[in-house]
C-alpha cells in the first residue's frame, strides 16, 4: 500500500486484508512479502487501479518509491474516457480530464503499461506523441491485454430463458450505471419509439446506480410515461444472478468503453448482447455472441431490439456462438502477463 506518513511503499496491515479476502481475494493467511524488501532485485510492482487526484501520490512519488526498492512498475491503463469525453459532463468534467492527463502522462516514468483493449492502448499512445513522446519508445512502453471473460464466484448462468416462441415477451436486461456517456438516453428513445408503434412486445429492467442527475431524471420520465421499463438501483449479487437467469438478453448501449465489462459479463452469462460494433466493445463484441449496432443512434438500437423481438432464431445464433467462443479466463491473461515481463 501507499503509506502517507512515510511517503512510501509499505505491507498492507492485517487488518486491510479480510476486506480484500471479501471481494475474491486469497484468504488473509495467503499474503506474504518475502524476505527483506530493502533487497528486492527484479521484481515487478503491478498497479491495477486508476491512481490520480489531489489526495493520491503522484507519478513522481510513486517512481521515486519503487527506484528505492529496486521494483519495475506496470500498470493497467483501463481507459482514456475522462479526457476524450469530457464535454458529456460539463465544468466538472474539465476538472476531472486535467487530473486524468496528468495520470496519463505520468504512466511514460514506468516500465510498462497493459491497456485492457488494443483501443485504449491506441488512445494512449495518441495521447502521449502528441505530448511529444517517440513511437518507438511507446511501442515498448504499451501493451494491449485484454480483461478476461470469467467472473469467479459467479455461477454461469444456464440456456434456461431462451425464447421458444415469436409470441413470447422478449426480457431484455441492462447492467450500467446512470451516467451520459452509458447512453440511457438513445434506449429510452428507441423504446419509446417502438412503443408508440406497439412493436415493443418485451420489458426492460435497468440496473445499475444513480451517477448523474440528468441520466436519473430522463429514467424516471421514462417510467412515469409508463413506458415497460424497471430501474433496480441497488442490486446484490444474488439478485443480479437471478436477473441473468430471467433475462433473455442484454442490451448495452455504451459510447466508449475501455473494455466492456457488462457485455463481458453478458456472454459469462450465456446472454446474448446487443452492443456497438466500435472501438474496445467492437473488439470484445467481434468474438460472437453479440448483435452489433451503431449504439450512438437510437435508431439503429430500435433496430436491434425489434430483430430481437422478431427472430427467435437470431437468439439461438447467437447463442450456439457463445458456446462456440474461447472464454478468456483469468490465467490466460496471468500467462500473458507474465510472459511479457519475463518472469516464470
Amino acid at each position: 500500500m501507499w503509506s502517507r506518513q512515510d511517503q512510501g511503499f509499505a505491507a498492507a496491515p492485517d487488518s486491510f486484508l479480510p476486506h480484500l479476502a471479501r471481494w475474491n481475494g486469497p484468504a488473509t493467511a495467503e499474503w506474504s512479502l518475502h524476505g527483506d524488501p530493502d533487497h528486492w532485485t527484479d521484481r515487478w510492482l503491478l498497479i491495477v487501479e486508476l491512481i490520480a487526484g489531489n489526495f493520491q501520490p503522484q507519478p513522481q512519488e510513486l517512481r521515486a518509491s519503487a527506484d528505492r526498492l529496486g521494483l519495475k512498475v506496470a500498470w493497467v491503463f483501463h481507459d482514456a474516457i475522462p479526457h476524450r469525453w469530457m464535454h458529456l459532463y460539463g465544468a466538472e468534467g474539465d476538472a476531472v480530464a486535467r487530473s486524468h492527463r496528468r495520470y496519463m502522462c505520468g504512466l511514460q516514468l514506468f516500465e510498462r503499461v497493459f491497456a485492457n483493449s488494443r483501443t485504449t492502448a491506441g488512445h494512449l499512445k495518441d495521447f502521449l506523441l502528441a505530448q511529444g513522446q517517440s513511437s518507438h519508445s511507446l511501442d515498448a512502453l504499451i501493451r494491449p491485454l485484454p480483461l478476461a471473460i470469467e467472473f469467479q464466484g459467479s455461477q454461469r448462468t444456464a440456456l434456461t430463458s431462451v425464447r421458444q416462441r415469436n409470441s413470447d415477451r422478449l426480457r431484455l436486461l441492462c447492467v450500467s450505471s446512470l451516467e451520459p456517456r452509458k447512453n440511457h438516453r438513445s434506449l429510452i428513445k428507441a423504446i419509446a419509439w417502438l412503443t408508440a408503434h406497439e412493436l415493443f412486445h418485451a420489458e426492460l429492467i435497468l440496473v445499475g446506480w444513480d451517477n448523474h442527475p440528468n441520466v436519473l431524471s430522463e429514467v424516471q420520465r421514462a417510467i412515469d410515461l409508463r413506458l415497460p421499463i424497471t430501474w433496480k438501483q441497488h442490486v446484490d449479487d444474488e439478485e443480479l444472478q437471478w436477473l441473468y437467469e430471467w433475462s433473455h438478453c442484454t442490451v448495452y448501449p455504451s459510447l466508449e468503453e475501455g473494455f466492456g465489462l457488462p457485455v463481458a459479463e453478458s456472454l459469462w452469462h450465456r446472454r446474448p448482447c446487443l452492443t456497438s460494433a466500435k472501438g474496445a466493445l467492437g473488439e470484445l463484441s467481434s468474438g460472437g455472441g453479440c448483435l452489433r449496432v451503431d449504439t450512438s443512434k437510437w435508431s439503429c438500437l430500435a433496430s436491434g431490439i425489434l430483430r430481437f423481438i422478431r427472430d427467435p432464431q437470431l437468439m439461438k445464433t447467437l447463442n450456439q456462438e457463445i458456446e462456440n467462443r474461447p472464454m478468456r479466463n483469468w490465467s490466460d491473461y496471468v500467462d500473458d502477463l507474465l510472459s511479457d515481463i519475463s518472469i516464470h
